[in-house]
């Protein structure tokens, strides 16, 4: 375990399930539409008919009449870099592709999964048919295994047209691995071979067919009869290059007929582009620059997509947009799911798309160089360092480099683009952008990359670029370079309203995957520096540590602490008239919070900084943060580890046993003849409950404290602790464990009322209850059974108490109020708060410092409480290691329940995972529970 870490891995769980704005059916569920990408090689902007060019192009013509023209779309300088991010939906230079792939070179690593493999899982049949151009390093990185079901063409960057042999005058021509030897124009060829499959295609699957033409690419070939049409018009270079064009446009045509001809012009979304602009034989214009170059000439190129009765024929769409967004995109018109292990750079546009409304955006397109572009402005960043500002709606041809005129547009431009490329380097997650708006309800399903940068590598406040940032936040230099020297770091206004959504609010995240199972005590700690008129109302500045498990994939839970506080205390405890003005009286200080990771299992943490109601107050009104960190610690002096397991607990001589009733047995001591008349803190162990193994369930957990503070039953403060020894008692009767309880936490909690506005503001004390409830001992299914909804909206639990842990502290459903508020992210550590009514309740499991039930995940957990329907409420694990929500065998329903031999049916408790405790009652309710709605 190193003693620190400085993170620098940027969080965004992107990587997404792409689902919503997707085409419907009738019914409401996404339709199958087919696919067929229609993929140029080295057509420049000015090569089509719809553009001006000297070729025939009708049927590229008709596609743009039809469809939509995508005029501000990008591709990459060289051929490998466009079709690896056409693929993957990743910015090529994050897997070590940045230029043309040779034939010695590793290509497309395998640990790249490709994004047609998502449309294959969804029940499509996947064909990529003409140039691959991204490795020929074994079978394994064959087409045919990575997402495409059948694979006709050629592997390397080209080939002679006729004889289809490569640069060494090996066949170069396959059909599913194997090499074939027939004649054949190559575009004719694959043209042909894209014309029947779909004429074959009669499995009732839909089809993704990405056509990747090798025309018009070198070498410059083509049939006669079209060099003899065009040799009165152009010079001998121009001739053959035109041809290649026109026979690829003939071919295009004769798979749009092919589409027609099996009636599913209106079920099939075609997308015609272009992989790089034009080499010396085509042409860009009017752009500057050729191929291989990062001016518009080589990266902007055309592009249309033809969906019938979806998108608006005959019309254009100015939204910036990416060859890597193509495959995310169609996923989202599909309604198929994405669901990638790897932070995708490519985004959903289909609502721009079929919205006709482009959104702001920022792409970086590279080779060598790079190009960064931003709305209207594109930056050029040479390998040289030299750099170049343009503004594209003014100045489209880059005739004019206003860096110099435009300098904090350049710095601004310069520093996302420096930010990326550590994002780049450590592999991180993309900054959001695109369909905002929708990105939120596609991903479904969400995973983010981690990686770190050690200190050693970067400066102080450079490993913060790669921080997610939302809200009105952002990463670049801090303060006025001219008056002091901060360097950089995150920017938190409380004051502007920089995203323009109408809240004052931000946010920005590292992820660190430097934990250990066998420690779990950790500090999370920030420098940072309030400034003078940085305000925020509900002491809403704050630390914010979330936890996951599965490499980083799966949620259990988080905390969350305020530091206002102490921001406003140092403001008073420090202030000094004497500070220069001109730079404020603002400090610079570490604000800390310390955590012991839930679970062992925890392998993932996401640390924030953020705030929320920002006071929009004019001036110095920013929160900087140049360095994030996490370092473990050692267990606080108090600490009290976990108790022994249920495997550790002794088993009793069942033949001395005295059965009280379902699972409950009274286990005698020497001289004892029958069961007492209660069960307090004096003989809790002797009260066992049987499930796989015999345990106590509320040995250690009977006694509490009225603390001061509290309130007692009469409502008077308390204002010296007093021990509570039966602050839980049991009896039975002949149908029901019966419990009387004062409500009392016997762990740690938080301050209530919140005064001081330290965790959320709750008003309410935690008050001495006299509660009593009566637990059947036979639980009875309920037939009718419902399980809450999403907001709780059908009522499937009543508010207030749903159920009872064993230390008599009641468990509430996840609303503290009807439909509106999902309360857990407003618990203390030990996961609870009190009510209006001054009672103390969970919302979730108790799983925080000193909890009675610190589960380590050696077993299967034991019960933890019981709802009022009278089926146990067990703790998380379903087995050693395996979290009950991710039990597949025995998966649990939508009550968060399940059954087994040993136990019956039972609920179990999900951390991190709705509904948290249980879903809904799948039991009978006892009368004596069925509190109002």
């Amino acid at each position: 375990m190193k003693p620190t870490l400085a993170i620098a891995t940027l969080v965004l769980f992107v990587a997404s399930v792409l689902v919503a704005n997707a085409v419907l059916a009738a019914d409401g569920s996404p339709t199958k539409k087919n696919i067929v990408i229609l993929l140029a090689d080295d057509l420049g902007w000015g090569d089509v008919g719809f553009h001006g060019g000297t070729a025939d192009t009708p049927n590229i013509d008709s596609l743009a009449q039809d469809g939509v023209r995508l005029n501000r779309f990008y591709a990459y300088p060289a051929c490998s870099p466009a079709r690896a991010a056409m693929l993957t939906g990743r910015f090529p230079h994050r897997y070590g592709i940045s230029g043309p792939v040779r034939p010695r070179d590793q290509g497309l690593p395998m640990s790249e999964p490709l994004l047609p493999a998502a449309f294959q899982n969804a029940g499509y049949a996947t064909s990529l048919i003409g140039k691959w151009h991204l490795g020929l390093a074994g079978d394994k990185s064959h087409p045919n295994h990575r997402g495409f079901d059948h694979f006709y063409g050629f592997l390397d960057a080209s080939i002679d047209y006729y004889e289809h042999t490569a640069g060494r005058g090996q066949i170069d021509w396959q059909r599913d691995g194997t090499t074939i030897d027939e004649e054949g124009y190559s575009t004719d060829l694959l043209a042909d071979e894209a014309v029947r499959q779909i004429e074959g295609n009669d499995s009732g699957k839909p089809f993704c067919i990405v056509v990747a033409f090798n025309a018009p690419h070198s070498p410059f070939q083509a049939p006669e009869s079209l060099v003899a049409k065009y040799q009165d018009k152009l010079n001998a270079h121009q001739v053959t290059y035109a041809a290649m064009v026109d026979s690829m446009d003939q071919g295009i045509g004769r798979i749009l007929d092919a589409i027609d001809a099996k009636q599913l012009r209106d079920e099939t979304i075609v997308v015609f582009a272009s992989d790089n602009g034009a080499a010396r034989a085509g042409t860009n214009q009017p752009f500057r620059g050729q191929k291989r170059e990062v001016y518009e000439g080589g990266i902007h190129v055309p592009c249309v997509i033809r969906a019938p009765g979806l998108l608006n024929a005959g019309t254009e769409s100015e939204q910036l947009c990416a060859i890597h967004d193509l495959f995310p995109t169609l996923a989202a018109a599909t309604g198929v799911p994405i669901a990638s292990a790897k932070p995708l750079d490519g985004v959903s546009l289909w609502s721009q798309l079929v919205g006709g409304k482009a959104t702001s955006r920022t792409i970086v397109i590279a080779e060598n160089d790079h190009a960064i572009i931003r709305d209207d402005w594109k930056l050029i960043q040479f390998a040289d360092g030299g750099t170049e500002l343009f503004n594209l709606r003014t100045d489209p041809t880059e005739a004019k480099n206003v860096a110099d005129a435009e300098q904090q547009v350049a710095s601004q431009l310069q520093s996302t683009l420096a930010q990326y490329q550590v994002i780049v380097q450590t592999d991180g997650p993309a900054p959001p952008s695109g369909d905002s708006r929708s990105v939120g309800r596609d991903v479904v399903s969400r995973r983010h990359t981690l990686a770190a940068t050690t200190a050693q590598d970067l400066q102080e406040g450079e490993s913060l670029a790669a921080a997610t940032i939302v809200g009105d936040a952002t990463y670049g230099v801090l303060g006025d370079r001219r008056v002091e020297s901060n360097g950089r770091g995150i920017r938190l206004f409380s004051g502007k309203d920089t995203d323009g959504n109408g809240t004052l609010a931000g946010e920005a995240s590292l992820v660190s995957d430097d934990l250990s199972p066998d420690q779990r005590w950790y500090r999370f700690y920030i420098s940072g520096l309030a400034q003078d008129d940085f305000a925020v109302d509900q002491d809403d500045l704050y630390l914010k540590v979330e936890f996951f498990q599965k490499n980083g994939t799966d949620s259990l839970d988080l905390i969350k602490e305020r530091i206002y506080p102490q921001v406003s205390r140092e403001r008073n405890d420090l202030f000094d008239n004497a500070t220069n003005e001109s730079l404020g009286h603002a400090t610079w200080r570490t604000y800390a919070m310390d955590f012991r990771t839930p679970f062992a299992e925890v392998d993932t943490v996401k640390l924030s900084v953020g705030f929320a109601n920002g006071k929009a107050q004019a001036g110095k009104s920013e929160f900087w943060v140049n360095s994030m960190d996490i370092k473990p610690i050692d267990a606080p002096a108090d600490y009290e580890a976990a108790k022994p397991t249920i495997q550790d607990f002794p088993q009793p001589d069942e033949s001395k046993l005295i059965a009280l009733g379902g699972r409950w047995y009274f286990n005698p001591k020497a001289g004892q003849r029958q069961a007492p008349k209660q069960f307090d803190y004096t003989n809790a162990e002797q009260l066992l409950y049987k499930a796989a193994r015999y345990h106590a369930p509320f040995a250690g957990n009977m006694s509490s404290w009225l603390r001061a503070g509290y309130l007692d039953f009469n409502g008077d403060e308390v204002a010296k602790d007093q021990y509570k020894p039966y602050a839980v008692i049991i009896t039975f009767t002949d149908e029901h464990l019966v419990m009387r309880s004062r409500n009392l936490p016997n762990h740690p909690t938080a301050t209530f009322p919140d005064r001081w506005r330290m965790l959320d503001g709750n008003p309410s004390y935690i008050k001495e209850q006299a509660n009593t409830w009566h637990i059947p001992l036979q639980p009875k299914r309920n037939p009718d059974a419902i399980a809450m909804d999403e907001k709780n909206s059908n009522q499937a639990l009543p508010m207030g108490a749903i159920g009872v842990a064993t230390n008599g502290v009641i468990f509430f459903n996840p609303f503290d109020h009807i439909f509106e508020t999902d309360a857990v992210w407003r618990l203390d550590r030990c996961c609870g708060h009190p009510s209006p009514r001054q009672q103390y309740h969970y919302h979730k499991y108790p799983v925080c410092v000193k909890t009675p039930w610190s589960d380590e995940g050696h077993s299967h957990s034991g019960v933890i409480g019981f709802a009022f329907d009278g089926f146990p409420v067990y703790g998380p694990y379903e087995s050693k290691g395996l979290l009950a929500k991710d039990d597949t065998k025995n998966p649990l329903n939508d009550f968060n329940l399940h059954e087994d031999p040993d136990r019956g049916p039972h609920y179990h408790v999900t951390p991190g995972e709705y509904p948290h405790i249980i879903g809904g009652y799948w039991g009978q309710v006892d009368t004596n529970h069925r509190p109002g709605r």
